[in-house]
């Protein structure tokens, strides 16, 4: 089974933590993308404006999606 990682990216461009994930397609990759993003967006402090994106990265750390943070939160509003 491939592995995903998926990375937070931030303008301040701090280094979070990556998590790893074995999943059985692309397809998966992206539905647990948008739950981690989700995730993060409901735990974020206070009402500063969202910024940055989730990347979701193949085993060769190679880039196969991106989730804008901004426009989820815009969807989920």
């Amino acid at each position: 089974m491939p592995a995903y990682r998926f990375r937070l990216c931030t303008p301040d461009h701090y280094p979070h933590t990556a998590e790893r994930r074995e999943l059985p397609d692309l397809r998966q990759a992206l539905i647990a993308g948008h739950s981690l993003a989700r995730s993060l967006l409901r735990h974020r402090h206070g009402r500063m404006p969202v910024r940055g994106s989730l990347d979701i990265e193949d085993d060769g750390d190679q880039p196969v999606a991106r989730i804008l943070l901004a426009d989820l939160a815009r969807q989920l509003s």
